[in-house]
């Protein structure tokens, strides 16, 4: 392990018993990845008397479904988690609550909690509790650079865009005029947008003693120290979502597989907090069959002291034509489906006979798979609507005293995506893109554009002030968005011929997404009143595009751009 996390190691210890009193959790682990080895090492714990693992692999199912759910999780029964269980008989423990950390996208860590005290089990709320103490050691980490995340440097003041990481070209070669590219080839414009409102508050006031020139880099600095700030404010635990189409699918999925259980004839699966069941029988099920079942569901949560109210039911594609009526169902087993985010879901299954001991356990690993499959499922869908809504936070409040920047955003996210699915890109990619485009001029608020608002004629200065606002942009955006979205910020303004900003980047150094945004960014500011001094046709930015294929924009992906605005 680093020899500085040597020396912080007695205060992440410090840090880790806030698992103990802030949570109650009476055992608790912390790992750290150790990059030349790829394994996450333990670094501090506390309780453990038996079961703690000096590492873990990528491949570890803790680790695993760290990096895959992204968000802290929790199991409070040996049997909730399948992959789990051994882990959980291995350190004695019933309950575990597991955070990932992350920096820049990538997992770094993760804080290992077992069995609250009393015997009381995890909660919702110890999540943001979790994220609280996770959220310390980060800082704590944070200074130094363990992970080599070069396109953003770190420093004592926080996380810095790496200035001098790549060497500028034009310390190595004679300066190049600025009217080198002719006026069609040139980049999108910088945007307006709002800036503090205390940027020339904070000049010097008087003019018998005039401030000293400040060195680029500490403006840089600076501007980035008060993104980060400003960026923390944002960040917040994603609220409860109703049970939405990524749980409901799981279980679907699960319902279908319940029905090769030997003698089982239905599987229901019913959520009372908006009254819904889904039903998947091997036959067609009939209307007494229906409701004997809804009534034996009715009676063993009235038991419990619970209501399933009313409820509406959906029959799915039945497995085969022949009717399943009342008696053939001769034994319903109903279990709640626990999960961390949902309450009032629940598992029913129709046997035809008494099912022996094995079917018994096979009907347990199936309900502990459908608790799985709903946390991952909803795990995803979550951070998709969280990350959403906070590049939509990235440019609102502040944008709106600049429509024009805030619709310049919006048109670059919708030419991006529109792009991206035509390219075939996944999903996942495809959202990626998107929200790059959204936020990728989100560093200008940082900036002085209060007074260089549609400004002509910049200075030197003024010029190299706005070409800042990749890196600030790169640095608001990391913590919410990751790494990737971020490093695509940081890069959109890069050239494949390697004279773009803010490191010169060459051809496929640059990432695709920001190659793809900034053939959607330089058209929407062409074609865009609100950009250019005169606006241009739709014609004349596609034959600019075309010229700046390979000199500017990513060749091929230039003609793909165009290919698709002439197919539309």
């Amino acid at each position: 392990m680093h020899s500085e996390v040597e020396e912080l190691r007695p205060k992440l210890k410090e840090v880790l018993y806030d698992c103990a009193v802030d949570i109650r959790a009476t055992k608790a682990a912390l790992y750290l990845l150790d990059p030349a080895v790829r394994k996450f090492e333990l670094v501090a714990e506390y309780g453990f008397r038996t079961g703690v693992r000096q590492s873990a692999t990528f491949n570890d199912p803790l680790i695993d479904r760290c990096q895959r759910g992204r968000t802290p999780f929790f199991v409070n029964n040996v049997a909730g988690d399948p992959r789990l269980s051994d882990l959980m008989f291995d350190g004695a423990s019933d309950r575990l609550m597991a955070v990932p950390l992350y920096s820049r996208g990538l997992l770094v860590g993760v804080i290992d909690m077992r069995d609250k005290a009393a015997k009381q089990p995890f909660e919702q709320i110890d999540v943001s509790k979790a994220q609280g103490i996770a959220e310390k050691i980060m800082g704590l980490l944070a200074p130094k650079n363990l992970w080599n995340q070069r396109f953003i440097t770190l420093s004592d003041e926080g996380a810095l865009p790496s200035v001098a990481a790549v060497p500028s070209r034009e310390t190595r070669d004679a300066p190049r005029e600025a009217a080198e590219a002719t006026p069609a080839l040139r980049e999108a414009a910088p945007l307006p947008t709002a800036a503090p409102r205390d940027t020339r508050e904070a000049r010097p006031a008087s003019r018998e003693a005039p401030a000293p020139p400040q060195r680029a880099e500490d403006r840089l600095a600076q501007l980035v120290v008060a993104a980060r700030n400003m960026t923390s404010r944002l960040i917040t635990t994603p609220p409860a979502e109703p049970v939405g189409d990524a749980a409901l699918a799981a279980a679907r999925d699960i319902l279908g597989e319940l029905l090769q259980l030997p003698g089982a004839v239905l599987a229901a699966f019913t959520v009372t907090p908006n009254g819904a069941q889904h039903i998947v029988a091997r036959g067609v099920v009939t209307e007494d069959a229906l409701n004997s079942v809804r009534n034996k569901l009715a009676a063993w949560m009235a038991k419990r002291g619970e209501s399933a109210g009313a409820l509406k039911t959906t029959l799915l594609p039945a497995a085969g034509t022949a009717p399943v009526k009342d008696s053939d169902i001769q034994k319903v087993f109903t279990a709640p489906v626990l999960s961390q985010t949902f309450r009032g879901l629940y598992l029913t299954a129709g046997f035809a006979d008494n099912p022996d001991r094995t079917t018994h356990e096979l009907l347990a690993a199936t309900l502990a798979r459908l608790q799985l499959a709903i946390e991952e499922g909803t795990s995803r869908e979550a951070l998709q609507r969280f990350r959403a809504r906070a590049a939509a936070r990235l440019v609102e409040p502040d944008f709106t005293a600049y429509p024009d920047l805030r619709r310049h955003s919006e048109a670059v996210a919708a030419r991006s995506a529109a792009f991206a699915q035509y390219i075939g890109l996944s999903a996942a990619d495809v959202e990626t893109v998107t929200l790059t485009a959204l936020v990728h001029d989100a560093g200008m608020r940082m900036l002085d554009y209060d007074r260089l608002y549609r400004k002509r004629d910049l200075s030197a200065d003024e010029l190299a002030l706005l070409r800042e606002h990749a890196a600030v942009g790169a640095a608001m955006v990391q913590p919410i968005l990751g790494n990737d979205i971020a490093r695509a910020v940081l890069c959109h303004h890069e050239r494949v011929d390697g004279r773009g900003y803010p490191h010169e980047l060459q051809g496929e150094e640059i990432p695709l997404v920001a190659r793809i945004v900034q053939i959607c960014d330089a058209y929407v500011a062409i074609t865009d009143p609100a950009t250019y001094q005169a606006v241009e046709t739709h014609a004349d930015a596609l034959a600019a595009i075309a010229r700046g294929a390979g000199v500017q924009f990513d060749a091929e992906l230039a003609n793909r751009f165009s290919e698709m605005a002439n197919v539309s």
